[in-house]
């Protein structure tokens, strides 16, 4: 609710320090005498456009501030911001000649956006040349679903969540999908690469296995030529005794000579044992050159496994061992992909469901809508007849719109004033008393539903009077039951109903013309009911009047 407001250097107002309350608050005073700039300093709270006419003549600046409880719909926003949601706002905005407008929250500099976005928690003011949440389209689906209670908010509910998991399903498959030209060639590549390593087969330690091999072919007459030679030396009998039968004659001497000299037998031991492995050698020598691969192929063989191996070691490796570990990575990474193909048809078969589901839940969630749009239309037009608005006719409008998360319907109230007229859009009608009359009845109807704590309704008795300003009066008195409301009125029975009224009076001072705001007492209103009723205070008969229409009031 609106605690405080003060105005200075405002239009004609020098300075004004209000105090409000809850319930149900009036401002009269005479034509011109400027209720219209309370209304408007609080709009500029609220964030409407500022100018420079708005400064007092003879100031630099103008000043406005007011203190609100803090609504618990505005916590989450002011958290955004930064700001603590403390018990109370209090909101200033300074408007310079400079041209400079600054905006403070409970003492942290804000953009005008910014209270406009606060404002709209704040207070509705419902006049000729404002607008707040009702008459935002975008609000009215919200509304009308409020209005439908528990079971139609839940159904709501359902859709936004399976919705979301239909975006997120149909974003995945989409992704996918954009996705499937590179993954086919990836999936070749990599189908390319791992047939090209297992072909290969190859086998740690082998390149070094290789090396060796190709050395020892590469030299492969000179091998067998210095072994065949060296086997003719020990073996063979050539211009002189193998080496072989010359070591076995002298250890037959030796030992001849150890019958002799007992001495010599070691060194004759040494010599026989030296002869067993020079056999043996020669035998392992024999063996290794019959054994010998003469191939001719076999150098070729392996200088072309050489070559394949360096080839796959300047492509995946630099190791045998890193070879076959990135042909792991790539057999696990193409799994996936092919995978991501069994993918695309499961979430294509999800998405259709999910869809067929969604159609169900929003044609269920329009029956529902449009029983209680008729039933809301009836309610509201009852409530515009009782204030003088028969024959109006009153429209919720469903039409049918792309799907998301509130289902498959737009939603505007249309509304025709006069009879023989036309449905129009409620955002578009000129009149401000027929605006405010429409507010009234939709602020009626929809008292359950509502969150914003404070509503100003300007001019909402024009044209009416008569048992039509009380019903007037009564539905103000109801909505201030919820509400805390603020009525701008020429009408003594709707004055008569509030439980504060202000005083709104021009005055001329020293050649300056300002205006003053007064909260009345008991006599005071009687006097203020007196006038607008056209009397006099000194007149007993308007005098009696006004205090009988505070007396029903207060009875009613």
């Amino acid at each position: 609710m609106l605690k405080e407001l003060q105005i200075r250097d405002f239009a004609l107002i020098e300075h004004v320090h209000l105090s409000f309350f809850e319930g149900f608050s009036v401002l009269t005073g005479e034509t011109g005498a400027g209720k219209s700039i309370i209304i408007d300093a609080l709009s500029l709270l609220l964030g409407a456009r500022a100018s420079l006419e708005m400064i007092r003549t003879g100031s630099e600046r103008a000043l406005i501030e007011g203190v609100f409880s803090t609504p618990e719909t505005a916590v989450s926003v002011l958290a955004d911001w930064g700001i603590s949601a403390d018990p109370e706002l209090i909101i200033s905005r300074e408007i310079h000649r400079s041209g400079r407008s600054r905006c403070w929250l409970n003492g942290n500099l804000v953009t005008v956006n910014q209270l406009s976005q606060l404002g709209s928690y704040l207070v509705d003011i419902l006049g000729q040349h404002d607008h707040q949440s009702l008459l935002d389209v975008s609000r009215h689906l919200d509304m009308l679903d409020a209005f439908g209670g528990a079971e139609l908010q839940t159904l709501r509910q359902i859709i936004r969540n399976q919705y979301l998991k239909y975006v997120e399903i149909k974003k995945e498959r989409e992704h996918l999908q954009n996705q499937e030209r590179e993954r086919l060639m990836r999936i070749d590549l990599l189908q390319f690469q791992i047939n090209e390593i297992d072909q290969a087969k190859l086998k740690v330690g082998e390149e070094a296995e290789l090396l060796q091999q190709h050395q020892r072919l590469a030299n492969i007459e000179r091998i067998t030529t210095t072994a065949e030679s060296v086997y003719a030396r020990l073996q063979e009998h050539t211009d002189q005794l193998p080496l072989y039968d010359q070591l076995a004659q002298a250890v037959s001497e030796l030992v001849a000579l150890s019958r002799f000299d007992q001495e010599i037998t070691s060194v004759a031991e040494l010599f026989s044992q030296a002869l067993v492995q020079l056999e043996e050698g020669s035998r392992d020598l024999r063996q290794y050159i019959e054994g010998f691969d003469r191939d001719p192929q076999a150098l070729e063989q392996t200088e072309n496994r050489l070559a394949l191996l360096r080839t796959l070691k300047r492509k995946y490796g630099e190791t045998e061992e890193a070879i076959l570990a990135y042909a792991e990575h790539i057999r696990q990474e193409l799994a996936a992909l092919l995978e991501s193909e069994i993918t695309i048809e499961k979430l294509t078969v999800e998405e259709e469901t999910l869809s067929e589901e969604l159609t169900r839940l929003c044609s269920e969630l329009r029956q529902k809508r449009h029983h209680c749009a008729n039933i809301m239309q009836k309610q509201i037009e009852k409530h515009l007849a009782d204030l003088n608005m028969e024959g109006t006719r009153f429209e919720v409008r469903i039409t049918e719109q792309p799907l998301d998360e509130t289902g498959m319907d737009a939603v505007e109230y249309m509304i025709a004033p006069n009879i023989g007229e036309e449905l129009k859009p409620l955002a578009k009608i000129a009149s401000g008393g027929e605006m405010s009359r429409i507010m009234l009845a939709l602020k009626n109807c929809l008292v359950e539903i509502d969150r914003t704590p404070a509503l100003v309704f300007d001019e909402v008795d024009s044209g009416i009077g008569g048992r039509t300003a009380r019903s007037v009066a009564q539905k103000l008195r109801n909505l201030s039951r919820q509400f805390q409301v603020f009525v701008v009125t020429h009408l003594p029975v709707v004055a008569s109903f509030a439980e504060h009224h202000y005083y709104v009076e021009k005055q001329e001072k020293d050649g300056r013309t300002s205006v003053s705001v007064a909260l009345l007492g008991q006599q005071e209103r009687i006097d203020e009911l007196v006038r607008m009723l056209g009397g006099q205070s000194d007149q007993g008969a308007t005098a009696a009047h006004a205090k009988e229409l505070l007396k029903q009031a207060n009875t009613s």
